[in-house]
């Protein structure tokens, strides 16, 4: 995650999907694991506005919030209180901290513990989304843009059975089916899977049985049917 990205288009999918599921299934509180790194010089990325993406308007004032100089992953504590009748717990793992790599990345791992995180959405926000193979083999200086399959097998097998893991995965040069089927084989640590999608982006929803996984995947299927522009796959 980079912060030049706060309150664009993306965003409006991101933080839209994930106070839904928080405030339309059981899950009472949402853990968000950002996976901080530095923003790009130059670059166009987060100017596309959120009104590009359809979302209902008390998400939006929240989403300018988040482009407000300076930019922080502190506000986001505040998605939480956006409905009054339907409040939930936000928690902002290391807002100011970037991810790395090598031992400082194992360090940032060991300072979150999963076992804590009951009736959670904890959602892990890397800059592109799960390893890949490719990614691996070509560049090993690019782990950070990325999360592991081992990473977050170690993190699963801590997280409650009243948890779901939510994964960001940004569109590869790749069709989302030839993606879904990589993650298939790799993701034999989670119970069930299931991915709320659009163009570009992805939202990989985890689950460690079949309970959490039901309540997952009907907030995103409902969700889904809501927005003409996002589809919902089951993985498995």
């Amino acid at each position: 995650m980079k912060l030049q990205y706060l309150g664009d288009a993306r965003d409006a999918f991101k933080w839209y999907l994930l106070h839904w599921i928080c405030t339309t299934s059981p899950f009472s509180k949402l853990v968000y694991v950002p996976l901080l790194t530095p923003d790009d010089k130059d670059s166009h990325d987060g100017r596309i506005s959120h009104h590009q993406f359809e979302c209902q308007d008390f998400i939006r004032p929240f989403l300018d919030s988040l482009k407000k100089e300076p930019r922080s992953l502190r506000r986001i504590s505040a998605l939480g209180t956006l409905n009054p009748e339907k409040q939930f717990e936000v928690f902002v793992f290391e807002p100011e901290r970037f991810i790395g790599s090598g031992a400082e990345r194992r360090e940032y791992w060991a300072d979150f513990d999963a076992s804590t995180v009951e009736n959670s959405v904890a959602f892990f926000d890397p800059d592109n989304g799960y390893e890949t193979k490719v990614q691996y083999e070509k560049n090993r200086r690019l782990e950070r843009e990325y999360i592991g399959h081992d990473e977050l097998r170690n993190l699963f097998a801590q997280l409650p059975e009243t948890s779901v893991a939510v994964v960001y995965q940004h569109k590869p040069h790749r069709k989302w089916s030839v993606l879904f089927a990589d993650l298939v084989t790799n993701l034999n640590y989670a119970h069930t899977a299931a991915a709320a999608r659009e163009s570009n982006l992805a939202f990989v929803a985890m689950a460690g049985n079949a309970a959490a996984g039901k309540h997952i995947a009907t907030a995103m299927t409902q969700y889904a049917g809501k927005h003409r522009v996002v589809d919902f796959t089951s993985l498995f």
